[in-house]
Order: structure tokens, then sequence, then C-alpha cells
């Protein structure tokens, strides 16, 4: 009785799970390239990427680039060919051996040319499920598109930009349309929330700095500041400890209207600060750009989905290495 308890839980929070955010303010439709937020196959973990061509006519050779936080960003490359309609599903341990954590993003390119330069092959859409060591499915995340403007890296440069030249440009503010009171009780089933970033910013050797803004169900507003390298996963209490749920009933005021779960709740406003580069060679960026998830679990239930982005914050200055 307590698993089937336990279930029914995790069913009304993947009801309380936000709507997918859209890549740019035109709405999500396939693009020219997807952003993996979260791979991963260490030791009782994994991820099942899937890709697929949508055209009917054209084949696209899908470049899968892998980036391992946990080994210095290190990058592994992949090629798969997608003739027109073709659909493409692998486990990410399967293409990159070993345990590795990080975050991917797959190109879409023209079979024809031999150097394999990129087009605006805008054919592109895909998701991603994590599962556990036993094959159980956690969650679902769908990848995020972004569409080239015909034909993108037309400077052969070592990135991809995102200046509405090549492609579409990306925000510097995020929003998470709702979190739940975090609970650490020792012997209970607790609820934890994630935030994964990817930073747009060009390279690994910047630290990007960001601003959260919570607020909770009374409209209290706080602040938290977070900083990170390329790609993270944190925890909502490894952020402030404002997250967890007896200080949300405790500090501040709270709407305490009976609303049937027993948790409080919230919101988040996420805002790109600053990115410095820790290296000490290229200047700093104001307002860099970034893309995110966020994952909530209860136990071993899990439920995940795209951060919205702000279409009023777009910026000019996001980049991926290629």
């Amino acid at each position: 009785m307590k698993r089937v308890a336990a279930f029914s839980l995790a069913l009304a929070l993947m009801g309380l799970a936000a709507p997918l955010a859209s890549a740019d303010s035109a709405g999500r439709h396939p693009g020219a390239l997807l952003i993996y937020t979260i791979f991963d196959s260490a030791r009782g973990a994994g991820t099942i990427i899937s890709v697929t061509n949508v055209s009917q006519d054209t084949s696209v050779d899908a470049h899968f680039i892998y980036i391992d936080a946990d080994d210095n960003w290190r990058e592994f490359n992949r090629f798969e060919p997608l003739t027109p309609r073709d659909e493409f599903t692998i486990r990410a341990s399967t293409h990159v051996a070993g345990a590795k954590r990080g975050f991917l993003y797959v190109i879409a390119e023209d079979l024809d040319l031999d150097k394999r330069d990129p087009n605006a092959l805008n054919y592109l859409i895909g998701d991603e499920i994590v599962v556990d060591s036993r094959g159980n499915f956690l969650y679902a995340l769908d990848a995020i598109p972004f569409c080239a403007k015909a034909p993108f890296n037309g400077n052969e440069d070592e990135y991809l930009d995102f200046n509405d030249e090549e492609f579409f440009k990306v925000s510097d503010k995020m929003y998470v349309s709702s979190f739940l009171g975090q609970t650490t009780h020792g012997g209970t089933v607790n609820l934890t929330t994630t935030l994964i970033f990817v930073a747009m910013v060009g390279s690994s050797d910047f630290e990007t700095r960001l601003d959260l803004l919570p607020y909770n169900n009374a409209e209290a507003e706080s602040s938290a500041p977070w900083a990170f390298r390329c790609w993270d996963a944190v925890r909502l209490l490894e952020i402030d400890g404002y997250f967890h749920d007896n200080f949300l009933r405790t500090t501040f005021n709270w709407d305490d209207r009976n609303t049937g779960i027993p948790w409080t709740s919230g919101w988040i406003e996420i805002d790109g600060d600053e990115a410095v580069d820790v290296i000490g060679n290229e200047p700093k960026i104001e307002d860099p750009p970034f893309v995110g998830a966020m994952v909530q679990a209860l136990g071993s239930y899990a439920t995940g989905h795209l951060l919205h982005e702000s279409a009023a914050d777009n910026v000019t200055n996001g980049r991926l290495e290629f």
C-alpha cells in the first residue's frame, strides 16, 4: 500500500509539471541543432537518446557531440546517417563507453559534403529518457531545437553562433514555473528538485554566474547566486536552504490555503549575470545565455521538463564550440 500511495503522489507531481519551453519566439519546431540537457552513463544510470529526421526527401548526417563534465569537458563525436523520415535511438553508453555525465548536442549535416560542413537542415526533432541500472524509466525530456539560417557556420570558425545570423538568439533569463518545498526527513520518502544548466558561452573556460530569484506562493522574494562551468546538475538545497519546506512554512508569509498537497510551493526567475573566463584569456561576458531543465523526484519516482525562456531577454552572444 505504501508503494501505491507513493506512486499516486508521483503521478500528481507529473501533473504539476509545466509545459515544455520553446527554443525561440516562433515556438518549438524541427531544427538543425538539438540540445539534450543531460546524458548519464554512470553506474546505476543510463540515457536513451532519440533523434528523428522529419524531411520527406533530404538525408542528413546526425553529428552527435557528447560533452563529459566528469572528465574536464572531454568531447566525444559520433556520426549517424538519417535517410528521409528516418529515426535513430541509442543508449548513450553505447556511443560513449564508461561512466560519463554531461550534456549532448546533435547537428544536422549534409551527407554529400566531403568535410561534413553544416547546412541549415532544419529537419531534426528528438527526446531522451533517463533510466536506472535495471532499465526502469525515471523521467523523459525533449531535446531543445534551434533553427539555423541558411547557411549556418558561414564564417567557418570553431563556434555555432546564436546571433540571428547563424542561429536564432538564446535567452539569458529562464523561469521555473513552479517548485515544491524540499523535504529531507530521515527515514521517509524525500522530495528533491534538480536544476540542469547548459551554458551557451562558447567555452568550458568560462564560469557562468546566475542570479536566482525565488518567490513563494505569497509573492515573498528571496535571492540566491549560483555559478557553474559549461554544465551543471544541482539540487535546490545545494543552492540555498530557502527551498526547504520547513523554512518556507516558518520564515516567510505563506499562503496556507488548502491545496490538497502536503508541500509549500513557489516559482523561480533565473537571470544570467556574467560569465568570467577562469583561465583569464577572454573578456567577461555580460548577460550570458543558457538553457536548462528541471527534474523533480519523490523517492524512486521522477518527472522532468524544460525551463521556460524569456522571449524579451534574448541576447546576441550565445555560442557553442563546434
